[in-house]
């Protein structure tokens, strides 16, 4: 047994091409599709779910990446008692017939505790492996980076300077073609939009994300974990899937500056706690 977890927030059409794509996965293991709204189907979306699985959790308000897969992860948990349980975003679509036979072929040759795809984007570029931060230096870099752009798209003048050295700077560019994903590795962070742990790894812990983070960074706190408690994560090069990329949070924002800020004001409070949690040599 494989149990799907789909975290919806705005976008009903990207969850049903999810859950129609997962449908379409040939196996003869028993599958499992939970969907997890982030308090924001209507009752007429609500119903267009259920014609494709009876597991939706409604949540009362939205928690964010990391809580509601938390909740989509332990109802699985005590529900189907999965082998694996594979945590994708809504906008993923899996076009792979072989992917659930994949992964349990993936486990039996690396008993892994965490697999990630090779995850293909619009770009045609691979995200995986993930390069996480794992220093304080690292970190404190990218928070004073982010508090500078939050200050940049707060102020009309600066965001307006921005667009025009971006547009002279992209005219100069070459376009950079991404090499990462074509080979296979141990003990590298994973992106979060497509995760499969196994009953290895949800059994150890209480949650299968951090549950303090909101948004962003949560591959950091996984890759953590990893290192404080030497869990064994895999890269597979010949798992695939597509992620279209943040349409979600497209349909949450209509003003595109305000979803720049909050994006970024996410960033920085993920990233603080992270800095906390290494400081202090915290297990989580």
């Amino acid at each position: 047994m494989i149990s799907f977890i789909i975290l919806h927030y705005k976008n009903i059409n990207d969850t049903i091409e999810c859950i129609k794509s997962i449908e379409k996965i040939k196996t003869k293991k028993k599958k499992s599709i939970i969907v997890v709204d982030n308090n924001s189907l209507s009752e007429e979306e609500s119903k267009k779910i259920l014609r494709y699985t009876s597991d939706l959790i409604k949540l009362e308000k939205n928690y964010g990446f990391a809580n509601g897969n938390n909740f989509g992860c332990n109802y699985a948990k005590e529900k189907y008692h999965p082998e694996f349980i594979c945590v994708v975003n809504n906008d993923i679509v899996i076009n792979q017939e072989s992917f659930i036979d994949e992964i349990y072929k993936v486990y039996d040759l690396t008993n892994f505790d965490i697999l990630g795809p090779k995850i293909i984007t619009n770009d045609g570029d691979s995200v995986n492996p993930f390069y996480a931060y794992q220093t304080i230096e690292e970190i404190d870099k990218k928070i004073k980076y982010h508090k500078k752009l939050v200050n940049i798209y707060n102020n009309i003048i600066l965001r307006n300077l921005l667009i025009y050295y971006m547009k002279i700077k992209h005219l100069f560019m070459k376009p950079k073609k991404l090499l990462n994903g074509e080979k296979s590795q141990y003990n590298v962070a994973l992106h979060g939009c497509a995760l499969i742990f196994s009953k290895n790894y949800y059994e150890k812990y209480k949650d299968i994300f951090y549950k303090e983070t909101f948004l962003y960074h949560e591959e950091e706190f996984l890759d953590y974990r990893r290192r404080k408690d030497n869990l064994i994560t895999y890269y597979d090069s010949n798992l695939e899937v597509f992620h279209k990329e943040g349409s979600s949070l497209n349909q949450a924002f209509s003003n595109n500056y305000e979803k720049l800020i909050f994006r970024n004001t996410e960033i920085i409070k993920s990233l603080t706690l992270l800095k906390k949690i290494i400081e202090e040599n915290k297990q989580i």
